[in-house]
């Protein structure tokens, strides 16, 4: 037997927050970094030098008047950018931003190495850890429900995937950004059809930085649960294969009528209901012996277009959508000072146009098709029990109780 160790970790839990290594494309570490100084290093980990290039990020962009003379520019008034603009703090930004995109790739490739060897020297995955003061725990859940809570308020989506360090970091950025930008009163003012007021109490300086903050937060959340939801699958495989593939199951050959052995067959996702129905059948007496859990292998092709709690295969069209839609969100910002309709109603089509565009996009680029087939829930592991007659009926209901596709029974 191999008293071999890893030497890295899949995934770990703290009671503060839930850490990761998985495979990322450097492009996307590059495209935040960007977007905003420091939200590549974030994205991947990388949390205090993420921090210190947004804080330089912030400080030289309100130094130099920066987003005030982009705005300028982009709407044709490049006399008054070039009125605005403090050039003596104009090469600080930008060595801080070329050192940003160049370590957001750099440190992502090699996080991706680290990646690759700790898969392939099946690197432990956490599931549980406990505190006084905390739980945390690996469990599948729905990206979209991230994406959701992330544009109700940045850093929401990331908490409820116990990513709190992004979280509490995002959160403190956006109520800092909606209250020196006036973000709520912007709003207010612009959807009472007060377009003047709007724009005479909105600050331009901090207001462009909010675009990046939404787009980056719903990004990441969606693509940390996506990420969370394959190391559950990747752990439960493992953890079924070691306890309940001993191949000691004897199979009921159907001979006879009449016969008091039953074999019983029940399809599942990956999910916390897989490990509730088994210990169930263990507590009401059906030895482990009794039971054989067969994961399913899924060919790669078959990507779900759209990953969701049950496929989470991370083959997905969000990395293109999102980088369109951040560059919309921008310029419908910076236009809508403008343009009629103001800043927040450009904002948000610039945000969903952009979107769309990378969307179709992608779809056209790449030949992707959501078939039905794709749509449709795919099983993912086969459970079988044996168990005589009397036993039959119990097992059948804790099987369907939690949550079984399908469940078939043979006598022998």
């Amino acid at each position: 037997m191999s008293d071999y160790t890893p030497r890295r970790k899949r995934l770990a839990l703290s009671a503060f927050t839930t850490s990761e290594m998985h495979v990322r494309n450097p492009l996307m570490a590059v495209w935040w970094a960007a977007s905003f100084g420091g939200f590549g290093q974030i994205m991947i980990g990388s949390y205090i030098k993420g921090f210190v290039l947004v804080a330089m990020e912030v400080l030289i962009n309100l130094m130099t008047n920066l987003n005030v003379a982009i705005l300028y520019s982009f709407t044709g008034r490049i006399e008054l950018a070039k009125e605005v603009l403090d050039t003596r703090w104009l090469m600080a930004y930008a060595l801080a931003y070329c050192y940003g995109l160049w370590d957001a790739y750099n440190h992502s490739v090699s996080l991706n190495k680290q990646a690759v060897l700790a898969e392939r020297e099946k690197a432990p995955i956490d599931v549980f850890t406990v505190l006084p003061y905390s739980i945390n725990f690996l469990d599948k859940r729905s990206p979209w429900v991230s994406v959701f809570w992330s544009v109700v308020f940045p850093g929401l989506g990331h908490m409820f995937v116990m990513r709190m360090v992004t979280g509490l970091f995002l959160i403190t950025f956006w109520m800092v950004s909606a209250y020196y930008s006036r973000l709520f009163q912007v709003v207010h003012f612009t959807f009472l059809g007060d377009l003047g007021q709007a724009l005479a109490v909105a600050d331009p300086q901090w207001l462009l930085f909010m675009p990046s903050i939404y787009c980056f937060a719903a990004y990441d959340s969606y693509s940390c649960t996506v990420e969370l939801n394959k190391k559950f699958d990747a752990e439960q495989r493992e953890y079924l294969a070691k306890r309940y593939q001993r191949l000691l199951l004897e199979l009921p050959m159907p001979i006879t009528e009449g016969a008091t052995q039953m074999l019983i067959a029940a399809t599942f996702n990956h999910s916390s209901f897989v490990e509730l129905a088994i210990t169930e059948l263990e507590a009401k007496g059906i030895a482990k012996e009794k039971m054989l859990a067969i994961p399913l292998a899924q060919k790669q092709k078959n990507f779900a277009i759209l990953d969701t709690i049950y496929r989470s295969d991370g083959v997905s069209i969000i990395d293109t959508a999102s980088v369109f839609g951040t560059i919309g969100m921008v310029l419908g910002t910076i236009y809508g000072f403008v343009w009629s309709w103001g800043p927040i109603i450009w904002a948000l089509i610039g945000l969903f146009g952009g979107a769309a565009v990378g969307l179709a996009g992608d779809y056209l680029l790449t030949g992707r098709k959501m078939t039905r087939q794709r749509r449709d829930k795919v099983s993912e592991l086969v459970l079988l029990v044996s168990c005589v007659n009397g036993e039959a009926n119990m097992v059948e209901q804790v099987l369907r109780n939690n949550t079984a596709f399908g469940v078939g029974t043979v006598k022998a």
